[in-house]
């Protein structure tokens, strides 16, 4: 869970990693409705002694917010950090994409990611993916 933290907007000031950790938990409480539905994806990396190290969840049917085409959208990929720069974020996201082309016959995945996070930026960039719109944020009033 402390993956999450990397991925943490400095635009969001005042937003603890407790606090982040605590919303990820319960978001992943959820997780067991959502993977009932066949275009949901879990694909878990395990070492040679079947520890976790890393997975990639994903759902398709999703609808592009402006060209109204179902596409694929990439909820979290996570690789606990001792295997970062192994090759499992790689291997994870192959078969989320082998999932979304071979099964759900989608021609496209999306994903967001942090743009302070440059590691994960820059990873997404050397598998292929693209900038396609920049979500923008400005915080109008203090924390309350």
């Amino acid at each position: 869970m402390d993956l999450v933290v990397a991925s943490k907007s400095p635009h969001r000031p005042g937003i603890s990693d407790t606090h982040i950790r605590f919303f990820r938990r319960q978001n992943f409480l959820q997780l067991h409705t959502i993977l009932e539905l066949p275009e949901a994806g879990l694909f878990v990396a395990n070492d040679e002694q079947g520890e976790h190290v890393g997975q990639v969840l994903l759902l398709g049917n999703q609808i592009d917010s402006v060209s109204d085409v179902r596409q694929a959208w990439v909820y979290d990929l996570s690789v606990r950090q001792d295997w970062w720069g192994k090759g499992v974020g790689q291997a994870l996201m192959a078969r989320a994409e082998r999932f979304v082309k071979e099964e759900l016959k989608h021609a496209y995945i999306g994903l967001g990611v942090t743009s302070a996070n440059e590691r994960a930026v820059g990873f997404y960039e050397r598998l292929g993916y693209q900038v396609e719109r920049v979500q923008m944020v400005k915080r109008i009033q203090p924390d309350v």
